[in-house]
């Protein structure tokens, strides 16, 4: 049966986490929350920041599912990345998506009321900023990024939240970082004040540059081909040790190669070989850091032929080498 908790602030969420969990405190200051047995597996890490915010690393399988329901005031800020797994969102104003590998959610600028739930046993992986907007304000401020850009018209907000914008695409690289970065050291605070930094910047043009709904539309994007396109990622994955070509692909979502290749670069903006190239490299960092699997097998994990290929592509993407890569982060 799926569990049903509630939370309003953040004195509820620290009640909640205090129903599901055990708690342990780190010598950074993080606390991490281990599921109780019968509630599921794994862990939710909660790390406070100098700079008022906290990053919540999510690695958890509910046992018979789990439902959260939610309210927090206009004022309430959240960015979620999903690194695995998927998050269904279902929100009273805003309406129902889903949170999906490799995808950014933005919480908006308004009091929001709803519930988030995880499938029986399914495994969700991801790493979320919480705080507040005026917060974000002054901290932008603070560094001299400005005012924070107009979050857009509501329908654009919705789809931000919903997970349906790639202007948040470029946000998912620095979250990621983050999510994979176990190495306890004195610099760990700094560098995970960097990957903030990095993501807000992200998040800053992302905004700036304009949302999915604008791009989608001025290219005259049915509803029924955004649905196909975003079913092209899971595709991809899936074939990923047999690529399919863009004639495929095309065929698979009833459009023309043309179509496709215009309609994903709008929908995600990146061309469909550099999202799934990056979405590739993406999880092998997660893997480099989360198992001890030599280099060759995360190599054919996600979908390189050879070591040595997958090697000149990691340092390529990274600046360094997935040994050096890993010794770095664990």
């Amino acid at each position: 049966m799926t569990g049903v908790h509630q939370v309003a602030g953040a004195a509820a969420t620290a009640a909640y986490h205090a129903s599901i969990a055990r708690a342990e405190e780190g010598a950074d200051g993080t606390v991490r929350h281990g599921l109780r047995p019968e509630i599921g597996d794994g862990t939710i890490e909660v790390t406070p920041l100098p700079s008022g915010f906290h990053l919540v690393r999510y690695d958890v399988a509910f046992a018979g599912g789990h439902r959260l329901r939610y309210a927090f005031p206009g004022d309430h800020f959240e960015l979620e990345h999903c690194v695995e797994g998927r998050l269904h969102i279902s929100e009273a104003d805003t309406g129902t998506g889903e949170l999906c590998a490799g995808a950014v959610a933005l919480s908006p600028r308004c009091a929001t009321d709803g519930a988030v739930e995880h499938r029986d046993g399914e495994r969700y992986r991801a790493v979320s900023v919480t705080g507040s907007w005026s917060g974000l304000e002054t901290y932008l401020a603070d560094r001299g990024a400005g005012g924070l850009p107009a979050t857009g018209p509501e329908q654009l907000a919705r789809a931000r939240y919903l997970a349906g914008s790639s202007a948040l695409h470029q946000v998912a690289r620095p979250l990621e970082e983050i999510f994979v970065h176990r190495r306890s050291s004195p610099g760990r605070p700094l560098y995970l004040e960097s990957r903030l930094a990095a993501a807000f910047a992200a998040l800053v043009d992302g905004l700036t540059a304009g949302a999915t709904a604008a791009r989608t539309r001025d290219i005259g994007l049915a509803e029924h081909e955004v649905a196909a396109l975003r079913r092209v990622p899971d595709l991809l994955w899936r074939r990923r040790h047999t690529p399919p070509t863009s004639a495929e692909l095309a065929r698979a979502s009833s459009m023309s190669v043309r179509r496709l290749t215009t309609g994903f670069r709008a929908l995600y903006g990146a061309s469909v070989r550099e999202f799934h190239r990056r979405r590739c490299l993406d999880r092998a960092a997660a893997l480099l850091v989360e198992t001890d699997w030599p280099v060759s097998r995360i190599a054919h994990e996600v979908g390189y032929a050879s070591a040595g290929n997958f090697g000149y592509a990691f340092r390529r993407d990274r600046g360094i080498t997935p040994a050096r890569f890993r010794r770095a982060h664990t």
